[in-house]
């Protein structure tokens, strides 16, 4: 196996696993949304704190899972653009 080979596989796991990350996260967020009964008036302070917990995890993956994207992407244009 090349270096590059086992590049490519580190970063997809990391990639997958932000991902399935982000997945669950709003999967938890629209169960708790549609299958928990709340009052119509105002969220328990718990509740608060759990989505503000989630929101937070959710933004953190998709900048990692864009950054790592962009890096990787950026990398290989650029080789491209090197080898023409």
């Amino acid at each position: 196996m090349t270096t590059e080979e086992l590049e490519v596989r580190v970063w997809s796991v990391v990639v997958l696993t932000l991902n399935f990350i982000l997945l669950g996260s709003v999967a938890a967020i629209l169960y708790a949304v549609m299958f928990v009964e709340h009052d119509m008036e105002r969220i328990s302070p718990i509740d608060q704190q759990f989505l503000s917990i989630l929101k937070d995890i959710m933004l953190l993956c998709i900048g990692a899972v864009g950054g790592l994207v962009g890096r990787k992407g950026a990398y290989a244009a650029a080789n491209l653009m090197t080898k023409r």
